[in-house]
């Protein structure tokens, strides 16, 4: 092979350029999903404006929540089916970027898709499962307006943050990651927070409800199923 002349060497020898080749974006499936979300939150605020607005400030007041409450119930207002997509929307997502962050093995692919879709079955039907206990509690202690209410303030909150995590999880997969996922896990963990201790000024307000009874629903229904998702998750995604 001939020698190019010296004066079209641009570079040291020892660089060697090989050509940029286009990269293939794995994760096409969560861009897609994002915005479907973002289209479904877009098309249920131009419609429910006004019901959104009350959602959020439901957040910080039991007026609010109480407000929406009577204005229709959360499960049969028409905004109810759009904002439970983009919760599980949200979920899906955020399961997929936290394995995607912390274990490599979970690439992009669409074949997992399939297990995070699991992963929304399997969440949805504890969700379920612990709105029916919190029922049987109220008819077993004849209290059903205040169970009505906390079944309802729990889904304002769900409803709430799965709205909140959309934007965040678009700043996680485009821009910094691990910055932005703490971010969202910190926001997520003020809303849970934020909904526990409206959960507990509810309970007090009922005379039927003691602390102790307060303190028993805590440790079963909230923070046990998070310690058992956390040591499952360690087992079998997070060990050596």
């Amino acid at each position: 092979m001939q020698t190019p002349p010296p004066f079209l060497e641009t570079g040291p020898a020892a660089i060697i350029i090989d050509p940029l080749n286009k990269p293939q974006y794995q994760d096409q499936w969560v861009f897609w999903l994002i915005f479907l979300g973002l289209a479904i939150l877009t098309a249920t605020r131009y419609y429910h404006l006004k019901r959104i607005h009350l959602l959020f400030a439901s957040i910080f007041k039991r007026s609010a929540a109480l407000q929406m409450i009577r204005e229709s119930p959360v499960y049969l207002h028409q905004s109810f089916i759009p904002l439970i997509f983009i919760h599980g929307i949200s979920f899906i997502v955020m399961a997929h970027l936290v394995m995607g962050m912390f274990v490599p093995d979970f690439t992009g692919e669409i074949k997992y898709f399939t297990l995070y879709l699991q992963f929304a079955g399997f969440y949805f039907l504890a969700f379920l499962a612990k709105i029916i206990f919190i029922y049987l509690i109220s008819l077993i202690f004849k209290n059903q307006e205040t169970g009505s209410e906390y079944i309802q303030t729990i889904m304002i909150f769900n409803l709430a943050l799965g709205i909140i995590l959309l934007p965040l999880l678009l700043l996680i997969s485009y821009t910094y990651p691990e910055f932005f996922l703490y971010v969202t896990a910190g926001v997520a963990v003020i809303v849970v927070l934020l909904r526990l201790i409206r959960g507990v000024a509810i309970g007090l307000s009922d005379t039927k409800y003691s602390l102790y009874h307060l303190f028993l629903y805590l440790c079963t229904l909230e923070i046990l199923p998070l310690v058992f998702a956390a040591k499952f998750f360690s087992k079998y995604f997070f060990s050596s």
